[in-house]
């Protein structure tokens, strides 16, 4: 009787056991299924989003013109003249096209700016003054 009982034990384990891998097979899938649906809605979400973003940039591109980028030459200028004395810059500048000097100015730090205007001569500082308040303006 015993023997029989381990038999059929034995016996009905046999044919459970592929049952419940199938069974373990079936939830590991579906919860693999369920993670990928998770991910890609996420991603669907954040595509969406960056796309809004996208479209936001580009109308604030439209908006707002793009700045003036320096010249490799006004770069140059500007190092040059953040190292100069006020006095020495100011009478380079004096001859200077007024529109070149305004856009150096533009570049440098505003007490060093505002020291060399002083050191020029008053109309060719007060022209220059007036290109880079118009230069501001844009």
């Amino acid at each position: 009787m015993a023997k029989l009982l381990l038999f059929l034990t034995l016996f009905s384990l046999a044919f459970t056991q592929p049952a419940l891998q199938k069974k373990l097979k079936e939830e590991r899938q579906k919860r693999a299924k369920e993670e990928v649906s998770t991910i890609s809605k996420d991603l669907e979400e954040k595509l969406k989003r960056l796309e809004e973003e996208r479209k936001r940039l580009e109308e604030l591109k439209k908006i707002e013109p793009p700045k003036e980028e320096k010249r490799p030459e006004v770069k140059k200028l500007v190092e040059i003249f953040n190292k100069a004395s006020p006095d020495e810059a100011g009478a380079i500048m004096n001859n200077m096209e007024p529109e070149l000097a305004a856009e150096v100015l533009l570049n440098l730090k505003e007490r060093q700016a505002a020291a060399i205007l002083e050191a020029m001569e008053p109309q060719k500082a007060a022209k220059v003054s007036q290109i880079i308040m118009q230069k501001r303006k844009k």
